[in-house]
Parts: C-alpha cells; sequence; structure tokens
C-alpha cells in the first residue's frame, strides 16, 4: 500500500465532495489500514454517491477485522477454458495445440491453480521445450505443487547470470528507468542488456511506462531464494530488509557474501549509529544505497568517518552521508555511479584516482563541498550533477578533457567563481549555470549536440551564435545585462528572456519555425512586438506580462497554435482580435484596459482573467459571454471581472453566499449550467500563502438532503484583489456524462426537475481553517443561470 494518508482536511475535503474509487492494494499490516478505518466503514457519509473503496490483501483474517465475513469477496481464479487459452497462447503462441501436446495441457495448467501470472509465467519457461523436458518440469511440480514451486520453475531456467540479474531487480532495481538500470548492471553483468530483455519475455519482470516493475509473488520468491541463502543475514547476498541491515551493520558479523544493500532510511524505528568498521567485512559488495530521509540524517557515524567500503563497489547512494570525504584507503576504480543528495561531504577524496568506469556523479545539495577532485582519468563520465553545491567556488579545468561529457549542471553554486573556459566534449547537450552571480561569461562550448542551455540569473552580456544554432531550450531570465535578442536560433521550442534587458524582438522570429514557448515577462524597455508578415505557426505559449508594450500586433490573430497569452501589468488599451485557439489570457493589473475582442473565440473552453482591470467594461463582456453561450460558441469558461454586479442573464441571485431557485420541470433539455460569485478578498488577504491558490466551491442542497462535490475554480493566484470582483464559471452539458464527473451520477438535473435547490459557495484553501478563510475571503452575492436548448427531446427520469 502507498503512502497516501487521509490526516489531512485538504484531502479529505477534496475528496468528500466528489465520487471516488479508492484502492488500497495489497495491505498486509492492519497498522496501514488505522487511520482509515472510519472512512472504510462510514464511506457512504464520506464521500460522494457512488464511491467505492477497494482493499486488497493476501491476508483473510485483516479483513475480517477491518470490515467482517460479509464485505470479503474472493477472486476467482480462470477457468478452464480461460486458463487453457492463455497457457496455450504463451506455450505455443497458438489459442490451438496440436494433438501431441493435449494429453500434457491438462495436468499443466492444473498446476497453476487459475492464477493468470502462474500460467503466463509457466507457459513462458515451457515454451519451444521437447516432450521430455514437459514431463520432467511436472515431475518437480508434482512433488510441491505451491504457486511459488510453479513460478519457480522459470526462474530455474535461467542461467547463473540471469539469475543474478533477476535477484538485483528484485532486490534494488524496482521502479528505475530501464536504461539507467541496464546500464548500471552492465557494468556487474556484460550481457545484462540481452539478458533483461529475456526476463522480460519470460514475464519475470515487466517494463511498464520504461521503467522496471515486477509482480509481488514473483518479488516474494526473489525475496525468498536469497532468504534461504543461510538464517544469518551476514552470510546472504543481498539485504533490503531494515531488521537485517541494522543487525549486519550493527553486530559487524561475517558478511562476506553480501553483494548488494538497499535501506530505506525512512523505515527505520529509530536512529542508527554505526562504528567507522561497520563494512569493513563486506569485500564484495557491489551496491549500497541509503535513502529515504533526504533531509533527516537517520544514519550517524564517528568523526572520524568510515575506515573502509569495498573497492567492488559499482553503485553508491547515500542520502545525507555524514562523513567529510570517502575513506582514504577507497579506490573508485569499478565506481559506476556516485550518489550523494545533502550529504556532509567536504571533499571526496584525495588524489587522483582512476575513474575510468565512472559515468555519473550527483552531488545535489551537498552545502559543505568545497572541492572537486581531479576529474581527469572520468574519461566516460556523462553526468556531473553538482545543484545546490553553494559552497564550492571553482569547477577543475580537468572537466574540460571529458570528451564523453553530457550534461553538467551548476544550478544554484551561487559561489563559483571559476569555470573551465572552454568544454571539449562533442556530445555535451546540457548545460546548467543559473544562479551563478559571479559568472559572466559562457564557456566556449564545441559541441553540436547541445540541446539545453540554461543561463538564468547570471552575469552574462551574450551567447555565441555558435552554441545557439542547435539550441532546443535557452534560459537567460534574470539576465539583466542581456540587451539583445540571441542570434543564430535556428532550431529553438522554448526561448526564456523573461526580466532582461531586451528592448526589440526582431521581426525574424518569423522564421523560428519550432519555436513552441516565448518567455519576455518583465523585460520593461521591451515597448513593441513585431508585426509579421509570416505567422510563427509553432508558438503556443507567450508572456509578454510587465513589458511597456502598448499595443499588440493585428498579426497575432494567425498565431493558429496560440494557447495561452499572458499581457499582465501591461498598458495595452485595446487589443487585436486574438486566434480562436487561444485558451488562457491573463491580463491581469492592465490599468488600461477598455475592450476585448471575441469575434475569434474559441469553441472550446476558456480561461481569461482581468483582475484590477477597471477600465475594462465588464457588462458588455458578460453580455457577450452570454450570446456566445446561447450560441453553443463556448463548452466552458472561467472568467474573473472587477465589480459585484452579478449579470442580469443570471435569472437566480442572491446576497451573501447562497442563493435558491426552482428547478423547472424540463431539466432533461439542460444545455449547461453557469454561476456567479461577488467576492472580496480584504486588505489582509496577504497573509494567505501565495503559493497555494483559494477556491470558490460549489455545493447543491435539496429538501431531501444535499450533494456536495460540484465544481472548485481558483480564484487567488499571486495577486492581490483591490476591490470586488466577479467570477463567472460555465459548463457545457455536451454529453450525458459530462456532469456525472461533478455530481458523481448521470442525468442528475434531471433529479431534480420540478425541485426547489440551494446553491450554496463558499471559499477553500488548504492551508486555511474554514474559519480562517472566511475571514480572508468573503462571499458577497451569488446567481445561477440555467442554460436550456429546447430543441433536445424530453427524457423521463428517474432517481434509480
Amino acid at each position: 500500500m502507498g503512502p497516501l494518508s487521509f490526516r489531512h482536511s485538504f484531502t479529505r475535503d477534496r475528496l468528500h465532495r466528489k465520487r471516488v474509487l479508492i484502492a488500497l492494494d495489497d495491505v498486509d499490516n492492519l497498522m496501514q489500514l488505522q487511520e482509515w478505518k472510519e472512512l472504510i466503514l462510514k464511506h457512504q457519509s464520506s464521500f460522494g454517491p457512488g464511491s467505492k473503496i477497494l482493499v486488497t490483501s493476501r491476508d483473510k483474517q485483516l479483513l475480517r477485522e477491518m470490515v467482517g465475513e460479509e464485505c470479503i469477496y474472493e477472486v476467482k481464479g480462470l477457468n478452464l477454458e480461460e486458463a487453457f487459452q492463455l497457457f496455450s497462447m504463451k506455450a505455443f503462441n497458438s489459442r490451438n495445440p496440436t494433438i501431441d501436446h493435449e494429453n500434457l495441457l491438462g495436468r499443466t495448467i492444473a498446476f497453476a491453480q487459475g492464477n493468470p501470472l502462474g500460467l503466463i509465467v509457466l507457459g513462458s519457461a515451457l515454451f519451444g521445450k521437447s516432450n521430455e523436458e514437459w514431463h520432467s518440469a511436472l515431475n518437480k511440480l508434482a512433488l510441491n505443487p505451491q504457486i511459488e514451486n510453479v513460478l519457480r520453475i522459470s526462474y530455474d531456467g535461467l542461467d547463473y547470470e540471469q539469475q543474478s540479474i533477476f535477484l538485483d531487480i528484485a532486490y534494488f532495481y524496482i521502479g528505475w528507468e530501464r536504461k539507467h538500470a541496464t546500464r548500471v548492471l552492465e557494468s556487474c553483468y556484460p550481457s545484462a542488456l540481452y539478458n533483461i530483455s529475456t526476463l522480460i519475455d519470460k514475464y519475470l519482470i515487466t517494463s511498464s511506462y520504461n521503467t522496471l516493475q515486477i509482480h509481488h509473488l514473483l518479488q516474494e520468491m526473489a525475496l525468498s531464494i536469497v532468504r534461504a541463502e543461510s538464517k544469518n543475514p551476514g552470510e546472504r547476498s543481498r539485504l533490503c530488509d531494515p531488521d537485517d541491515v541494522v543487525h549486519v551493520l550493527k553486530k559487524k558479523k561475517e558478511s562476506d557474501r553480501i553483494e548488494g544493500i538497499s535501506l530505506d532510511t525512512s523505515k527505520l524505528s529509530r536512529e542508527m549509529h554505526l562504528e567507522s568498521d561497520a563494512f569493513a567485512k563486506m569485500d564484495c559488495l557491489r551496491f549500497l544505497k541509503f535513502y529515504g530521509h533526504r533531509r533527516l540524517t537517520r544514519i550517524h557515524l564517528p568523526s572520524s568517518g568510515l575506515k573502509y567500503l569495498s573497492d567492488e563497489l559499482r553503485y553508491l547512494c547515500w542520502d545525507g552521508f555524514p562523513c567529510k570525504s570517502l575513506p582514504q584507503n577507497f579506490c573508485a576504480e569499478n565506481l559506476f555511479e556516485l550518489e550523494f543528495w545533502r550529504s556532509k561531504v567536504e571533499k571526496l577524496w584525495k588524489g587522483e584516482q582512476d575513474l575510468v568506469n565512472l559515468r555519473r556523479i550527483q552531488l545535489r545539495e551537498c552545502e559543505c563541498l568545497t572541492e572537486l577532485p581531479d576529474l581527469s582519468k572520468a574519461k566516460n563520465l556523462k553526468v556531473l550533477n553538482l545543484v545546490g553545491c553553494n559552497s564550492l567556488i571553482e569547477v577543475p579545468p580537468s572537466l574540460q578533457c571529458l570528451e564523453e561529457l553530457e550534461v553538467l549542471d551548476v544550478d544554484g553554486c551561487c559561489n563559483v567563481r571559476s569555470l573551465p573556459s572552454r568544454f571539449d566534449s562533442k556530445k555535451l547537450r546540457a548545460f546548467t549555470m543559473t544562479k551563478c552571480l559571479g559568472l559572466s561569461k559562457c564557456p566556449e562550448i564545441i559541441s553540436r549536440n547541445m540541446k539545453k542551455l540554461k543561463l538564468s540569473g547570471t552575469s552574462v552580456r551574450e551567447v555565441a551564435g555558435s552554441i545557439t544554432s542547435t539550441l532546443e531550450q535557452l534560459y537567460l531570465t534574470g539576465c539583466s545585462n542581456i540587451s539583445k535578442f540571441p542570434e543564430g536560433l535556428r532550431d529553438i521550442i522554448d526561448l526564456g528572456l523573461s526580466r532582461t534587458a531586451i528592448e526589440e524582438v526582431p521581426s525574424s522570429i518569423q522564421f523560428l519555425t519550432r519555436l513552441k514557448i516565448l518567455g519576455l515577462r518583465g523585460c520593461s524597455k521591451l515597448e513593441s512586438f513585431p508585426d509579421t508578415t509570416e505567422p510563427i505557426k509553432s508558438l503556443r505559449r507567450l508572456d509578454l506580462a510587465k513589458t511597456g508594450i502598448k499595443q499588440l500586433p493585428s498579426s497575432i490573430k494567425y498565431l493558429i497554435s496560440l494557447e495561452y497569452l499572458n499581457i499582465e501589468g501591461t498598458p495595452i488599451r485595446e487589443p487585436p482580435e486574438v486566434p480562436p485557439s487561444l485558451m488562457f489570457l491573463i491580463a491581469r493589473d492592465c490599468a488600461s484596459l477598455e475592450t476585448i475582442s471575441t469575434v475569434n473565440l474559441r469553441s472550446g473552453g476558456i480561461h481569461w482573467r482581468f483582475s484590477n482591470c477597471f477600465k475594462l467594461d465588464q457588462k458588455a463582456l458578460s453580455a457577450d459571454m452570454h450570446l456566445k453561450l446561447q450560441s453553443a460558441k463556448i463548452k466552458n469558461m472561467t472568467m474573473i471581472l472587477t465589480g459585484s454586479e452579478i449579470p442580469e442573464w443570471f435569472s437566480g441571485q442572491g446576497v451573501g453566499s447562497s442563493v435558491t431557485i426552482q428547478f423547472p420541470s424540463n431539466c432533461q433539455q439542460l444545455k449547461g449550467f453557469a454561476f456567479s460569485i461577488a467576492f472580496l478578498f480584504p486588505s489582509n488577504c496577504q497573509q494567505l500563502k501565495s503559493e497555494v491558490s483559494t477556491e470558490l466551491c460549489c455545493r447543491v442542497k435539496t429538501k431531501n438532503g444535499e450533494h456536495e462535490g460540484f465544481i472548485c475554480v481558483s480564484i487567488q493566484d499571486r495577486t492581490p484583489f483591490y476591490s470586488d470582483h466577479m467570477l463567472l464559471q460555465y459548463e457545457a452539458a455536451v454529453s450525458e456524462n459530462q456532469f456525472s464527473k461533478f455530481f458523481g451520477k448521470e442525468n442528475v438535473f434531471g433529479k431534480y426537475s420540478g425541485n426547489e435547490v440551494t446553491f450554496e459557495f463558499h471559499p477553500f484553501n488548504m492551508l486555511c481553517t474554514k474559519g480562517e478563510i472566511e475571514k480572508l475571503c468573503k462571499v458577497k452575492r451569488c446567481g445561477v443561470y440555467l442554460h436550456f436548448d429546447e430543441n433536445l427531446p424530453s427524457k423521463k427520469y428517474s432517481d434509480e
């Protein structure tokens, strides 16, 4: 069962308003269910109507204690015909095997007991085998016909390296990106790439969304295989159980057979204090991973540090590594990957090491790191990640000659004063040095594979054209010395130039045929945007917020892919027609804005925000929106305007946070639903956490009770409101099922036909209590609009 918790009121409130399906999978501990117990037993009142809670477990007694015998359902195995077809496809690649095999099928299928996984694994293991081999396997199963032994048949058919890789994956690599895991395993097993594919073909592991996964029965089999090596954990090849790891490290027993240790430190019942020679007897250790608590150090060592780590280590990951350096006698010749996150390390090692096998170094947020070792012999290093190492002053010149380097990231190394003047790697594809305030020049890069360059928050003045020609992403946000639009951006897709000193965007921007995102926010010296003869057909997102632009060119309506336009805080008075593709228009704090064209309004959804636009004629705009709704031009809409007067076309209006209306008898002809809410944030609205939005939520009540969970809309997004504002929200009933995602039941409006219905609106913020948020956001008026289509045929509705 995953870590989802229901302790937080935010989670409870959100789910309380919705019809949900909650699945708690593979529960094996009653403690896991304690905080869910009340919700499981009373879920009809905890969630929306139609909600279901599914708990799966292999422990029937646990379920009895939780819900009682009457609520327990045993999952049945496949019937004989289904099992026959599934097994035949895996064993013969056909649903109709030859007569020669029919006499073996019944006996073989019986061993799998209808278990789909057993059928798949057993069928794959016997694929292509002779009758004699089939008989041999079945005779072995007859001695112990448990499902685990059915699965073991496939494992026993592997060679030694394949078995080792299977056990490694079951213990250490579940959830890893397949390519990454393969490369680490190749440092131990030359044929790892082929053997991983073999394990997938035999269904012992899977590659789901490009990550390695394994069925829990197969993982349990792997754990049992390793546990069977010895009763003493120190004499086993692999360890991942916290109690076993603690036992071995604390007792310092004979442990020369241990090849790998993986420990989730968040599962430790208490902090662990180790001796400096805790790993002294682990000469075969090749995989070591301590993870789980990156902000808290759960493992402590003496001030003298570690005395020994195995020279056989290929993978070393230790979140919160508590030592100033690795052991003095540590040889990193076999090391493939080193990862320390938030460690106390000051320097990895002294002197020069042969690092021919090292591929990745990740030292994220190692704030004590002051010096990097000589990496001139790390000829195959591909990734060097130094994000947040803010005590680092120099990146060594030895990096210049690393010809295999692909990614270099010194983001947030704010004290770095020196970088190599150039990088000779022809494979470098991503370089980041954001927030390195002391750097004023980008190194010379000869790679023709450069795709991403991030220089935001530095003092650079220009980017050489020799670098930009292959870039797909270039970020110069906050580079106040950049005054000219970069040149040579032939392949650029994402260009961030916000808060630079750029004064002009050249008309040649129309030739950037791959450009999708252009950020110019805060370029106060920029007063115009080019009127291009050829539209940038690929552009989807354009941010012009807080620029000096007074007028947008008419050609902007030809940006046929534009979905997001931000003109917040600009002196624009009357924007031109917008393209029909536009979904998001952000125009907060546009003090001069008077009108907005809706000629090319998209037929789908729109999200327009005009907070603090006091000159905008909101009456005319809302009336125009009404016409668009009636002509079916809009399917859904969210709009924020100034003022507190609910539009006249809202027939149901009320003072305060609720309104009651009489539903007509023809609710089956409802085409859409809209509500309008006038709200006010007092002057102390800054008490709300800016990183969390405030929402207005709708609750529906009838005489027979209430049905909560309609719509919640964000209204506060880091911008203060200086007076009354109004939210307009519309949802079209495009199909019968459209409203079910809000109400949890089809045809719910038909249920309300002829009834009196009350709509209540309340603010919500996940970091505030109900009382606190109601003090900070007040609902002054509200209105409801029901949009009917007289052409729709009538239907008879029931509560069924």
